[in-house]
């Protein structure tokens, strides 16, 4: 590997000015090639030009971020300043570079095929140990070691594009590189979707119906807000009351600013304000979900991602990462499916309705219906 050599770029004069601790975001230009990117300060001051193609996806660039220069063509990481860094060493997962989360990127030991953890200047700050590793989510990350790669319906595993792993430990780390739990599969771990950002240590009285507390090395209790409990308790606790019986007010406090609705037949996915949904399928919606109890046989509940075909506005850019995917380490989305079977007769087919809620700083809302 070559994560020690640092090589200057020639850059623009203005990206060699004094250091700008502020986040540049990326621009695009295109040529015959393609699509290229650059990266430009707040004001709009271009810093680097645009000669990034391939695997970038560096939305903003906070201190260090992985790209790739196709004409070259190299991938490497590069640093504000100019340097880069970890030229052989790049992290690519399923086509896709990773981005800075917390002050660390993930780097890879291509001879060893291991993965860990470059820090904001492009230091190593976490050996490559781990067969897989989480970006860092509130200090705490999750890595996998000791396990052997396979790769589905494929004997390649150099060239897979999505490997899997067989065997080996699940560790829970933290940003110093404390193993806190040494095997995450001999604890339990609740539904496994856990609120890294909820944490508290040695909670005295846990809320157990909403919360999974796990013990970590040296004795201390972590306790993390639960995803599925938490939503479950909210959707039937206060959204299938409200539907019940709230007033429309309620009912739309409880609606996200910009909704998407696909009903039969099918027109693609008009989008609404909570008071424009309710006026047109209010009665609907809470004859589907006012009703609802826990238990019920036609009712599956499960996490989701969200659909950025969909929801492309600006309105959902708080949801996403610096690479522009979807944060569901932070703002989860829950999918409520109804299914309806075929009448006795067999005449009518056996249909389903969807309806999508997305935790925000301000709670859970409703995001999406799918009569």
């Amino acid at each position: 590997m070559k994560l020690g050599l640092l090589l200057l770029l020639a850059l623009p004069a203005a990206a060699q000015n004094a250091p700008d601790t502020t986040a540049w975001t990326w621009f695009s230009r295109e040529t015959p090639a393609g699509t290229t990117y650059g990266y430009q300060d707040a004001s709009g001051r271009v810093r680097i030009p645009a000669r990034f193609g391939g695997f970038t996806r560096a939305r903003r660039f906070h201190h260090i971020a992985a790209v790739r220069e196709d004409q070259a063509p190299r991938s490497y990481y590069l640093l504000k300043s100019g340097r880069q860094v970890g030229i052989d060493s790049v992290f690519v997962f399923d086509f896709q570079f990773d981005c800075e989360s917390e002050g660390k990127i993930r780097f890879k030991d291509p001879r060893r095929n291991r993965v860990g953890f470059l820090d904001h200047r492009g230091k190593v700050v976490i050996p490559a140990l781990y067969n897989y590793v989480t970006p860092f989510y509130n200090g705490l990350a999750v890595g996998l070691i000791g396990a052997r790669q396979t790769c589905d319906h494929d004997p390649d595993t150099v060239q897979c594009e999505h490997p899997g792993w067989i065997g080996g430990r699940t560790v829970l780390l933290n940003a110093r590189h404390e193993v806190l739990i040494n095997d995450l599969a001999t604890v339990p771990t609740g539904s496994g979707y856990l609120n890294w950002y909820s944490l508290k240590i040695n909670d005295p009285a846990p809320d157990t119906a909403t919360t999974t507390t796990l013990r970590v090395a040296g004795g201390d209790r972590y306790t993390f807000t639960d995803y599925d409990k938490e939503f479950r308790t909210w959707f039937y606790g206060v959204f299938v009351p409200t539907a019940r019986t709230g007033s429309a007010a309620q009912l739309q406090a409880l609606c996200f600013a910009d909704l998407a609705v696909a009903a039969r037949p099918f027109r693609g996915w008009p989008h609404f304000t909570p008071a424009t949904l309710l006026a047109r399928y209010g009665a609907a919606l809470r004859l589907r979900l006012g009703g609802l109890r826990r238990g019920m046989a036609n009712t599956s509940i499960f996490s989701g991602d969200l659909n950025k075909l969909i929801f492309s506005s600006r309105a959902f850019e708080p949801f996403l990462t610096d690479c522009g995917e979807h944060f569901r380490e932070r703002y989860p989305v829950w999918e409520v499916m109804l299914t309806y079977p075929a009448g006795p007769t067999k005449s009518t087919a056996s249909h389903q309705e969807h309806f999508e809620f997305i935790r925000t700083a301000a709670g859970y809302r409703l995001l999406s219906v799918s009569f």
